[in-house]
């Protein structure tokens, strides 16, 4: 099976000439997170979910390697604001969140050359800050805040899809581990929701953009112009 890989990746490499002619190149950009989570409480019973809308703060920067035109390796780091909204019962509403830091690493194919193409791959995730808020109705009940915290799985790996048609992706992600660890929430100073939630699958779907940024450099094997001696 690794032979196969090997020789697959050989091929691609060989599938246009002008791979040895071109440089690793960066891209950047964010993009606008809609999530969901599918939750149980203690006793297994589905707990009611809302979307979560996210703008802020999400950052990209992104290795492309092309090994042609149609196919190319991605690799980089993003910061992105992600989380759920659930509802042990009909007065309450627990918003939950982190910040990820994540390594994608991803496969591209497509017209690489007018940057119409699919990418798929997956991400290793640190959820670096952790936040949670409780809510009786409109009222702010409780919040809890704090840094690498025992709430979320510390890492977590995800899987995704996006499709990309020149600066403008969407793009699908899930996570493989629950994306919370359960534990006690606090209402007020005298109640709380034991070990909530039991489970806690996240996915996602954004829409974001993506600008490429200008190579720097002679292409690799390009001949040097001819001087013309004008006198």
């Amino acid at each position: 099976m690794k032979y196969k890989l090997l020789v697959l990746l050989f091929v691609l490499l060989l599938a246009d000439n002008s791979f040895a002619q071109k440089k690793p190149y960066f891209t950047n950009g964010g993009d606008l997170i809609f999530s969901y989570g599918l939750a149980t409480d203690s006793a297994g019973n589905d707990l009611t979910s809302n979307v979560r809308f996210s703008s802020w703060y999400h950052i990209e920067e992104t290795l492309n390697i092309d090994f042609s035109k149609s196919a190319g390796f991605i690799t980089g780091l993003g910061l992105e604001n992600i989380g759920m909204i659930t509802k042990p019962n009909e007065a309450i509403t627990v918003k939950q969140r982190a910040y990820s830091l994540g390594l994608p690493i991803g496969f591209r194919f497509g017209n690489l050359e007018k940057r119409r193409f699919v990418t798929i791959g997956g991400e290793g995730e640190l959820m670096l800050d952790y936040k949670e808020k409780v809510f009786d109705g409109k009222n702010k009940m409780q919040k809890h805040h704090e840094w690498l915290s025992n709430n979320t799985n510390l890492l977590n790996p995800s899987v995704f899809l996006k499709y990309q048609k020149k600066s403008v992706y969407v793009c699908a992600k899930y996570y493989l581990l629950d994306f919370l660890k359960p534990s006690d929430i606090h209402i007020d100073k005298t109640s709380f929701i034991p070990a909530y939630p039991k489970t806690s699958q996240l996915f996602y779907i954004s829409i974001g953009y993506s600008s490429k940024g200008k190579s720097k450099g002679k292409k690799i094997n390009e001949p040097e112009p001819k001087k013309v001696n004008l006198i």
